[in-house]
């Protein structure tokens, strides 16, 4: 069994372990509390490569605390529609993305997709730089729009007990309405969103980012929701707060 297949399998079973076992919580960031502002023009994670959305001009909007950072965004073109989430937990302390949403869960928590009838396809794997992307196709039958829900987690920390990745990315794409959406399409879409590493950030727009981390902006949160949109953008979720402290001796999971 390979190293990785180890830590998975150890993540399996801890988190059926948490299903019948009471753990001491401990509370990072509470929604009441939350800093959370449009991210700086220039100083964005999420990238996308596809063509199709080249000349899109995407919303974006960070939560940020010292455990972790979380953006989302949304990138509209031609009738099609791409969200995403990036979470990034922090080097700087002993914490791991506690990421445990199959690709089905993910999906429903998209407000365009919560109120829809969905009819799903077969699951797919692509293997890319940043790690396996799983993906899986959909229809929102109600309003003949094709779809994939997609993710990766990358970054494990072997430090970790159960393994953990520092870093993960998800969310959906949909084609126009009444458009066929191809494999291919879907194959060539997915590898080409990624994440900027954080050295290609200028020490000035490291500085704006972290200055606009501790705000709360009321209008950035409700776009990332959809609050102040049309219902069929955002995520009612965010942000989802990952994070979970490890320990290299114990590993014990808190929560």
């Amino acid at each position: 069994m390979s190293a990785k297949s180890y830590h998975k399998q150890k993540r399996r079973m801890a988190a059926a372990l948490v299903m019948v076992t009471a753990v001491a919580a401990c509370v990072f960031s509470t929604r009441e509390n939350l800093r959370v502002d449009w991210v700086v023009p220039g100083a964005h994670q999420i990238v996308v490569s596809s063509e199709s959305f080249r000349a899109a001009t995407p919303i974006r909007v960070k939560y940020t605390d010292s455990w972790q950072t979380e953006e989302y965004a949304l990138f509209e073109a031609g009738g099609m529609q791409l969200e995403i989430i990036c979470a990034e937990a922090s080097k700087a302390f002993t914490v791991a993305l506690d990421y445990q949403m199959p690709l089905v869960s993910m999906v429903s928590t998209w407000n365009l997709n919560s109120r829809q009838n969905l009819i799903w396809g077969p699951l797919g794997r692509i293997d890319s730089r940043l790690g396996t992307w799983f993906y899986r196709t959909y229809e929102l039958s109600d309003i003949q729009r094709s779809c994939a829900g997609f993710m990766v987690e990358w970054d494990e920390i072997y430090e970790d007990p159960l393994g953990r990745p520092r870093k993960v990315l998800f969310g959906y794409f949909c084609a126009a309405e009444g458009m066929a959406l191809e494999n291919k399409q879907i194959r060539t879409l997915i590898p080409g969103i990624g994440i900027r590493p954080q050295g290609e950030l200028s020490d000035d727009q490291t500085a704006h980012s972290d200055i606009n981390a501790g705000s709360h902006n009321p209008a950035a949160i409700e776009t990332a929701r959809g609050k102040n949109r049309s219902t069929d953008t955002g995520n009612s979720r965010f942000p989802f707060m990952f994070t979970r402290y490890y320990s290299e001796s114990g590993g014990r999971d808190f929560n």
